[in-house]
């Protein structure tokens, strides 16, 4: 039995109906805010070769105008060689201001930084257990509720033995070249820290 016209039409009717009730026009739009964060590669005609860098940052989190402490800007496990980039998404971020990052550079169980390098012949190898820290920006970007915004933070280590005599580093006899820790040569370990702190740059404004 073939079924009347008006059946049909009023069918197509109820079906198109229900299709503009679940179209894309009532899915709220895709927001949020993403963190680049990108490590350069190491730098060229310096006295010391820096071979291979692995940066851990236990957690990484978004500072706004309304909140330092908010969770859905925030991040964890973050990793990081020579010449490595990557998008951090935060897609619950809250609308805001955006100017700064805190970082945390490893973990009580993660070291924050493990570098090897090369001073004239000698190997250097240097390890940061943990800090915190953080980079802000003159002018702040903002997240409009549904709307994207995004902050680029950058590291150059060119600048992370500035100042440091490794001339002076004191070996032990079972040590592979030059150690530096918080338990060998805890003061170049130091300024090593205060280089690497200084390196973080926050660009929020990214082309």
């Amino acid at each position: 039995m073939r079924a009347s016209p008006l059946l049909v039409a009023s069918a197509l009717a109820l079906t198109a109906v229900l299709g503009g009730c679940g179209g894309s026009a009532m899915t709220p739009p895709a927001g949020g805010l993403t963190l680049h964060v990108a490590l350069a590669t190491a730098p060229t005609g310096s006295d010391v070769a820096i071979a291979s860098v692995a940066l851990h940052l236990s957690s990484l989190r978004a500072v706004s105008d309304r909140s330092a402490v908010d969770a859905r800007a925030a991040a964890s496990d973050v990793d990081l060689m020579l010449g490595d980039d990557v998008d951090v998404a935060l897609p619950s971020a809250p609308p805001g201001l955006y100017s700064a990052v805190d970082a945390q550079l490893g973990s009580a169980a993660d070291s924050g930084l493990e570098l090897q390098a090369v001073w004239h012949t000698a190997r250097v190898h240097a390890s940061i257990t943990t800090a915190s820290f953080d980079a802000s920006c003159a002018g702040p970007v903002t997240l409009d509720p549904g709307h994207r915004a995004r902050l680029d933070v950058q590291i150059d280590p060119a600048s992370w033995f500035n100042g440091l005599d490794l001339g002076a580093a004191v070996t032990d006899p079972d040590d592979q070249g030059i150690v530096i820790s918080a338990d060998d040569n805890a003061p170049m370990a130091e300024a090593l820290l205060a280089n690497v702190r200084a390196s973080f740059t926050l660009d929020c404004a990214p082309q």
